[in-house]
């Protein structure tokens, strides 16, 4: 379980500041400068604990810690599921206390109100850290298998 954790906070800050940092445009109010990188590293480790999040709410749903190791079309589908509600809630809440709008170029979907771009984050970010995370694990398996 520890390396399962491990792998996913390694895998989701880097790749998670990489996409906060590309959506700076999308958000007003924000410019290329200390700050804002200071802001898309904090965002970056909240979208890390939302991965993690993901994670252990598909781990209750299948009853298996390890589902990780063989993932399947229902831990796909339940991950997809479970990043669309928790990105629209994040976004509503953030949008209605004022912590963050959108620039007039973040598309958003009308019905939430809520900006396509953190909601792909929250859709495709997540199975690209589980999928490298599970490589990583079979690696881990493999070696200990091998000795």
């Amino acid at each position: 379980m520890y390396n399962v954790i491990k792998n996913i906070i390694v895998f989701s800050i880097p790749i998670n500041f990489v996409w906060e940092f590309a959506q700076i445009p999308l958000y007003s109010n924000m410019s290329w400068n200390l700050n804002t990188y200071m802001f898309c590293l904090v965002a970056s480790v909240s979208d890390a604990v939302m991965i993690l999040a993901i994670f252990f709410v598909v781990a209750f749903l299948v009853n298996d810690v390890n589902w990780i190791v063989n993932l399947k079309f229902k831990e796909i589908l339940f991950s997809l599921i479970i990043g669309f509600i928790l990105s629209v809630l994040v976004e509503q809440s953030a949008l209605s206390i004022n912590n963050r709008s959108y620039s007039n170029l973040m598309p958003t979907i009308p019905l939430f109100g809520a900006g396509i771009s953190p909601i792909l984050q929250m859709l495709l970010l997540p199975l690209f850290v589980f999928y490298l995370s599970q490589i990583k694990l079979k690696t881990i398996i493999n070696q200990i298998n091998n000795s």
